[in-house]
């Protein structure tokens, strides 16, 4: 029974790792050269979500954990869209002629801080709600107290 339990947990540790390597995937493609070296670094973060998974102590926890590392993921989002637009408005401007590229940094520029502020509202809100119930699955539960009358 324990191991079947413990399955589950790593079910739940992997599920909530894909999530966060979602999340954190602009981030890691900002850092990656053309050949996609970088690709193994999301497989690192869904074993540590399945890490976490597995060393909670019950099923509850480990949604707790996985919350929690979700939510910090996406609470990232704007910075990793940041990243990755900032990479993208870099390879253009290298890539253009001189005569246009004023205008390719300030199109890239433009489109680089909506992208970031979409994720920033995105990211914000969604991170913040994944965080909280994150705390309240991994800290809450029951609690006894006993009340001392005189």
């Amino acid at each position: 029974m324990k191991f079947v339990r413990a399955i589950f947990r790593v079910l739940v540790g992997l599920v909530f790792g894909v999530v966060s390597g979602v999340a954190l995937a602009p981030a890691f493609a900002a850092f990656s050269d053309s050949s996609g070296s970088s690709a193994w670094v999301i497989f690192v973060v869904v074993i540590g979500g399945a890490l976490l998974g597995f060393f909670a102590p019950t099923l509850r926890r480990a949604f707790g954990r996985g919350f929690l590392l979700a939510g910090v993921s996406v609470f990232a989002l704007p910075l990793s869209v940041m990243l990755l637009s900032g990479r993208v408005g870099s390879d253009m401007i290298a890539t253009t002629d001189a005569s246009s590229q004023a205008a390719t940094a300030a199109g890239a520029g433009i489109a680089g801080v909506m992208m970031t502020g979409v994720a920033g509202f995105v990211g914000f809100f969604f991170g913040a709600i994944l965080i909280i119930i994150g705390l309240v699955l991994a800290l809450g539960g029951r609690r006894e107290v006993y009340v001392v009358q005189r």
